[in-house]
């Protein structure tokens, strides 16, 4: 990231509780980061990591047992998270946007595509006319992939494949011309042909989209070949940050090398599948020293006894282990 120019959402000390049958569960804590501009950031880490809990903290669109918000998200001057729910929803389908996980639970299935689309540029462009809408719409289907775009726009989304369904949720948010596009695993839902296709077209999007995209993936082969950035989450902390091609390539923290650990060799002949000792910390368990501690083989009383903070390691990267010098 070039750090000349100020990131387009600065995260500083987020924190995210909710309230639960065993206790408080600290979902986030204490998040540090931020988002470049026209850059594409990529956060991975386990399920439990708080990836998805980030972004719907981007969107402030919270469950209803959430009981702490604290910290900033400074997105372009404004701290969202000081914003009443008014404010926010001028945010929310103009200058962000989301394409979820599941492309069936987040289309209404008693709308067709041309209602979903319209009513997004409706909001977006007030005063637009129907046929105005309805031709931007169309154009929106064609850039996505999707042949036939007058037969899909009267389709409703239980009449459309996955893929379909994806490339109008990709459509939607694309229609919002968002300065900041939220990605949650928009290919968890898709086999593995139809999640191909998806990736080609993130590939061939990025060529046009002037925006930032943070884009959440379990799949760091695929964050490689998409994204600038990388954020590694673990137990809801960054562990590790920097440009992807040289984390990847350096790993300074020990839970990122032990995610490339796991990583499955396409070319590798048999051998047992790689996998990470422990389980994540409990959510409801205090922080008071390295989340991976208990699951890392570099960990001494140190990293038992105090929590690490993210520091600066090397040009662009920050790494939040107290030993990453002396096991690098």
């Amino acid at each position: 990231m070039d750090t000349a120019v100020a990131p387009l959402v600065r995260i500083r000390d987020l924190r995210l509780e909710a309230s639960t049958q065993r206790g408080t569960a600290h979902i986030l804590r204490g998040v540090s980061l931020d988002i470049g501009r026209g850059r594409i950031l990529g956060v991975v880490g386990e399920s439990g990591s708080g990836k998805s809990s980030l972004a719907s903290c981007l969107l402030r669109l919270l469950p209803s047992n959430v009981t702490r918000l604290d910290g900033s998200i400074v997105f372009d001057g404004t701290d969202l998270v000081q914003l009443d729910e008014s404010a926010m929803t001028q945010w929310r389908g103009r200058r962000i946007a989301m394409i979820f996980q599941d492309p069936m639970t987040a289309l209404n299935p008693l709308f067709t595509v041309a209602t979903h689309l319209v009513d997004v540029l409706k909001r977006r462009h007030r005063g637009i006319g129907r046929a105005d809408a309805l031709g931007r719409a169309r154009s929106a289907l064609v850039s996505v992939g999707i042949a036939d775009p007058d037969l899909r726009l009267s389709a409703y989304p239980h009449q459309l494949s996955g893929g379909m369904r994806q490339r109008v949720m990709i459509a939607m948010a694309l229609l919002v011309e968002p300065d900041l596009l939220l990605a949650d695993e928009p290919t968890t839902a898709l086999d593995a042909t139809v999640e191909a296709q998806i990736v080609d077209l993130f590939e061939s999007l990025r060529q046009k989209f002037s925006g930032s995209i943070v884009f959440i993936s379990h799949h760091l082969g695929l964050v490689a070949q998409l994204c600038d950035d990388l954020c590694v989450m673990y137990g809801g902390t960054v562990v590790e940050t920097g440009p992807v091609a040289e984390v990847l390539a350096r790993p300074q923290h020990p839970y990122t090398r032990a995610l490339l650990a796991c990583e499955i060799d396409s070319d590798a002949q048999g051998g047992r599948l790689v996998s990470i000792p422990g389980e994540v910390q409990d959510p409801v368990a205090p922080h008071v020293a390295c989340v991976f501690a208990p699951r890392c083989q570099h960990a001494d009383e140190r990293c038992r006894a105090s929590v690490p903070p993210l520091q600066d390691s090397g040009a662009q990267r920050r790494v939040a282990c107290l030993r990453h010098g002396e096991i690098g």
